[in-house]
């Protein structure tokens, strides 16, 4: 009886050991699995790379892995089709694609761009009324388009007395030099590229407060399973926004390590970079481009008009202001 006794002792410590080990071992595979986070140049989407590099989110608990994509369009695609947990891209990107997509969700604003956005001409335009009847490149149907319908509107001029090119930003220099356009909505690094090959910037969003945001989305789903390591996410990005901010040329010598570009071409002119509390005023509901609510339903109503999506999206549940609080 007494060896029964032992042996059933035996097998249920060995059970338990099983148990324990078990438990160790799933939250250290689930801990390796890394967020994938896919970027373009944009200077405001670089705190990520800060972030990384500087070992910010495993100081924070989280494992993320970044995919630097130059292409906005091919970025915009595999984000819809779900090939990453999360993206940094222009609101009203995400607007386009959440019209599709609905399991988007926008967690924080990176930045507001405050003159790093421009349509730059070539030599021969002297002013906006000189586009008239000329080739205009612009990506049609998103976000630049509606900047450069803003921007023709000054001179009391529309998308109608342009020739409206179709194509990305990081485009825009070498059409423009092979005089393919006249003039390019872009934006940096490709605004001081297109300068120094004798191009002018002809309009800035300078002149469109609150117009052009940027942000940081990720998959509903994503967002529901693995809400901590988000979390750690949010807190990792803003401490590097921090550390740009008091360390500018160390932050920039980061960057043009990683991305193998000298470090004077790396800057932050032209760009706010958005804290937490900036982000608490954006995610704030209002009547003008200071709230992403008003500046994501001017992108909708937009891209309806202009039939770039057939249904909006629904703005309330795109904006998820929740992970501010961690």
């Amino acid at each position: 009886m007494n060896l029964q006794h032992l042996f059933r002792a035996c097998i249920c410590l060995f059970l338990s050991l099983i148990l324990a080990a078990c438990n160790l071992i799933v939250p250290a595979q689930i801990e390796k699995t890394p967020l994938k986070i896919t970027y373009n140049p944009w200077p405001g989407f670089l705190p990520l790379v800060i972030a990384k590099e500087k070992g910010f989110f495993t100081k924070q608990g989280v494992n993320v892995e970044i995919f630097y994509v130059e292409d906005t369009q091919l970025q915009m695609a595999d984000l819809g089709a779900g090939k990453y947990d999360g993206a940094t891209l222009a609101l009203g990107s995400i607007v386009i694609i959440s019209s599709k997509n609905h399991d988007l969700r926008i967690i924080f604003a990176s930045d507001e761009s405050a003159g790093a956005d421009a349509v730059v001409a070539s030599p021969s335009i002297g002013k906006i009324q000189d586009l008239k009847g000329k080739a205009l490149g612009t990506g049609i149907g998103g976000f630049g388009e509606l900047f450069a319908v803003k921007m023709l509107e000054t001179a009391n001029l529309t998308s109608e007395d342009v020739t409206l090119v179709n194509m990305d930003g990081e485009q825009v220099p070498a059409r423009l030099k092979k005089g393919d356009i006249q003039a390019g909505q872009t934006w940096e690094p490709y605004v001081s590229q297109a300068a120094k090959s004798g191009a002018r910037v002809l309009f800035s969003s300078d002149r469109t407060p609150g117009l052009i945001p940027d942000v940081v989305a990720f998959q509903s789903s994503v967002l529901r399973d693995r809400p901590d390591d988000i979390k750690a996410f949010v807190r990792a990005w803003f401490q590097a926004a921090e550390y740009w901010k008091t360390h500018p040329a160390e932050g920039n010598a980061i960057i043009a390590k990683l991305l193998n570009v000298k470090a004077d071409t790396i800057s932050l002119e032209g760009i706010k970079l958005f804290s937490l509390s900036d982000n608490v005023k954006a995610f704030t509901p209002g009547n003008d481009t200071t709230s992403l609510y008003y500046t994501a339903r001017l992108y909708a109503d937009f891209f309806v008009r202009s039939g770039g999506v057939t249904r909006p999206p629904d703005i309330d549940k795109l904006l998820d202001p929740s992970f501010l609080k961690s």
